[in-house]
């Protein structure tokens, strides 16, 4: 009976180590990921008439950004230009391309939308599908 108990024991310790390793390479997998991945900081607004998703994309030029709009997500693709990039030993700051994909709160006209560009901050402010009117109703 007590080679059973230390066989379950064994079996048990080997099941927990497994278990810590398994967790060790997910830890390690989601760093590489971080590390190799740049994602912009953004903010959503939503307004009664609009939405305004606001992107950081500090050392990015105006002409280096693509926006991509349906009416449900906004993606946007930015390439930074770093003419030293090869004559730097251990590169280790961001990727030259990023992209991020934006879902909207709500539906949106995505053909009127408008963007701007300034300070590293990229603005696109875009109208809503459905608006929220309030209308007053007299009793009779």
């Amino acid at each position: 009976m007590k080679k059973r108990m230390d066989s379950k024991g064994f079996i048990d310790k080997m099941l927990e180590d497994t278990a810590c390793t398994i967790e060790s390479i997910k830890n390690d997998i989601e760093k590489s990921i971080v590390d190799y991945t740049f994602v912009p900081g953004k903010d959503i607004i939503e307004t009664d008439d609009t939405i305004i998703i606001r992107i950081d994309l500090a050392g990015v030029k105006k002409e280096n950004i693509d926006i991509n709009l349906t009416e449900t997500k906004l993606r946007v693709k930015a390439e930074f230009e770093d003419e030293h990039l090869e004559d730097v030993m251990g590169y280790n700051r961001r990727p030259t391309l990023i992209r991020r994909t934006v879902r909207f709160p709500k539906k949106v006209f995505a053909e009127e939308a408008d963007a701007k560009f300034e300070n590293g901050l990229l603005t696109v402010e875009v109208p809503k599908l459905e608006k929220k009117e309030s209308f007053s109703v007299n009793i009779n």
